[in-house]
């Protein structure tokens, strides 16, 4: 999500509450959720400027395809938020239906997405592939502490501090992600986002 009025720019990585986030946005701007593309948050028809939803373009991708200037990336307040790899791949899981139809372990031997640029492919890639020592971010939340710590993000950008809304999450969401998980699909995990685990600390 780019916003010039705000002078930030959001890393939205799949299933880490950005809705909710933008949701925020667009309120401050008057804005409904069928208003959304000034914030760049629209279909793109053109594979050469990204995936087809630009909501989650990874932070090289922003400059890169041109949707900000190096020297405005450079000078606008950048974020994101991050989750359990753990608990993101079974909100992911659950946000499919794929619950309803097989197993965890099933989910990730048979139904995982082809690599590339597709959308749903890239709900799965690790979290810390979507910033780089290039285009690195300013501040990284917690969905595990998201109210706090996107206060931090309102306080920067003078935004109304007011409670996120709950939307677009993923059914079943208060049942422990650890019941989803056998020793097979836990230690996947911990080999897929090793990356993610060891930078941000998570633990099973």
């Amino acid at each position: 999500m780019l916003s010039h009025h705000h002078k930030c720019l959001f890393i939205h990585i799949p299933k880490t509450a950005g809705q909710s986030i933008e949701h925020m946005f667009l309120n401050s701007l008057s804005l409904s959720w069928e208003e959304r593309a000034p914030l760049l948050l629209k279909y793109n028809p053109d594979p050469s400027k990204g995936p087809e939803r630009l909501a989650h373009l990874t932070a090289d991708e922003y400059v890169n395809c041109g949707y900000i200037s190096p020297e405005l990336f450079s000078r606008y307040f950048k974020f994101t938020f991050v989750r359990n790899p753990w608990d993101r791949l079974v909100s992911e899981y659950k946000y499919r239906g794929y619950d309803n139809q097989f197993s965890l372990d099933d989910f990730i031997r048979y139904h995982l997405p082809k690599a590339g640029m597709s959308d749903n492919y890239r709900h799965l890639i690790p979290q810390s592939h979507f910033f780089s020592k290039d285009h690195n971010v300013d501040f990284i939340g917690r969905f595990e502490n998201l109210q706090d710590d996107f206060t931090v993000v309102a306080e920067k950008l003078g935004l109304e501090t007011s409670l996120l809304p709950h939307v677009n999450a993923s059914r079943n969401h208060l049942q422990a992600y650890q019941d989803c998980y056998t020793d097979f699909s836990r230690k996947w995990v911990a080999d897929m986002y090793q990356e993610d685990i060891s930078r941000f600390n998570y633990v099973y």
